[in-house]
C-alpha cells in the first residue's frame, strides 16, 4: 500500500491551508475584532453558550454571533465597532432575571432584581452572572457566580482604578445545578461614582 500525496491542485480552486483567502479583508477585520473583545471573557462565554452548537464551541459561536449582529461599520473601509446591545454571551433557556434598579456608588454596583422564581422555570436559587466592561480601558471584570435570584443585596465592588469611567453591563442567570443558563441581557452603559 501506498501514500498519494495531495496536491495543491488536487483541490478546488488550488488551495490547501487557504481557506482564509476566501474571507474578504473587510469579514477577516470583523473576526479580528470580534476575537479580541471576546477572548478576555472566555470563561464567561463557555458557561453561558455551553450548549448552544454542538458543531462550534462556545467561543466560536460567540465569535460568528458578533460578526453577524453586533459589529457594524464606522461609515470608512474595513473600520468597525462594536453595537453592544447586540452581542450575546449567553444564551438558554433558564427563565430570565427582572431588572428592579441598578445604582454604582463607591465603586459598588447594586443590581436589584425583582424576585421571579415560580416564573417558567426560575428558581429562588438561581444565581446570577454579571459582566462589566470598562471601555476606555478595556478590561472585564466579571462574577460567575453572583447573587442568588431572591436575594440580591450584595453589591457588585468594582476596581478603584475605574472610578469615573464608562461601564457596560451584562447578566444573566444560571440554575444552581450549573445545567441551565438565561439569555444575557445587555443592561445599558453606566458611570462608575
Amino acid at each position: 500500500m501506498g501514500t498519494t500525496k495531495r496536491k495543491k491542485d488536487d483541490c478546488p480552486g488550488g488551495t490547501i491551508g487557504k481557506v482564509i483567502e476566501f474571507i474578504s479583508k473587510t469579514d477577516q477585520e470583523k473576526i479580528k475584532l470580534a476575537k479580541a473583545f471576546l477572548y478576555p471573557i472566555l470563561r464567561f462565554i463557555n458557561i453561558g453558550l455551553k450548549y448552544v452548537s454542538d458543531k462550534q464551541t462556545p467561543y466560536q459561536y460567540a465569535v460568528t454571533q458578533m460578526v453577524r449582529k453586533a459589529l457594524r461599520c464606522t461609515g470608512h473601509k474595513h473600520e468597525f465597532f462594536v453595537d453592544f446591545s447586540k452581542v450575546i454571551l449567553s444564551k438558554g433557556c433558564l427563565t430570565p432575571p427582572e431588572l428592579e434598579a441598578l445604582s454604582i456608588l463607591d465603586n459598588k454596583c447594586e443590581i436589584t432584581l425583582k424576585d421571579n422564581s415560580g416564573e417558567g422555570n426560575a428558581q429562588p436559587d438561581d444565581y446570577s452572572m454579571v459582566l462589566f466592561y470598562d471601555f476606555a480601558k478595556d478590561e472585564f471584570f466579571c462574577f460567575l457566580h453572583g447573587n442568588p435570584r431572591n436575594d440580591s443585596s450584595e453589591p457588585y465592588e468594582l476596581p478603584e482604578r475605574w472610578h469615573g469611567d464608562k461601564v457596560i453591563i451584562y447578566l444573566s442567570m444560571r440554575s444552581a445545578d450549573g445545567k441551565k443558563v438565561s439569555n444575557s441581557e445587555y443592561l445599558g452603559e453606566y458611570i462608575v461614582g
